[in-house]
């Protein structure tokens, strides 16, 4: 269901987002994340950027591409709109070992996800990631 008339332009900067967090999270970049995500969703980052340095890691992610992008659902409450999309995507996906470089986990030949983004932004406002839910 769409009651807030989510638009091509809405579903363009979806899939700019899908990109741009994934390599500022491949960076570990908290400020891109932060411009990027909800407060929530930025400590979610946060949270697992820094339990991958405890472990002596960093998830690298790189060649992001959408696949399809389809509507789940669309809503407006009191203060924003909201929007739940099933992406596909391919991405190379791996752990790497921060001393050595070492590939420790993941696949380097790359490979396929699906996640149902959420998306909120203010009335008249920028949209930004609110929740990601493995599909």
């Amino acid at each position: 269901t769409d009651t807030i008339g989510v638009q091509p332009q809405d579903f363009d900067t979806f899939e700019r987002l899908l990109g741009h967090v994934n390599e500022a999270y491949s960076r570990e970049d908290l400020n891109a994340l932060r411009a990027m995500a909800t407060p929530e969703m930025a400590g979610y980052f946060a949270e697992d950027i820094a339990e991958n340095g405890r472990r002596g890691l960093v998830n690298r992610i790189s060649n992001v591409k959408l696949l399809q992008g389809d509507l789940s659902e669309a809503w407006r409450e009191q203060d924003a709109d909201y929007a739940t999309v099933a992406m596909r995507f391919s991405r190379t996906d791996v752990m790497v070992e921060r001393s050595s470089g070492r590939v420790v986990e993941g696949n380097q030949q790359g490979g396929e996800a699906v996640e149902l983004w959420t998306f909120r932004r203010p009335h008249g406002g920028v949209w930004q990631l609110s929740a990601i839910q493995q599909a």
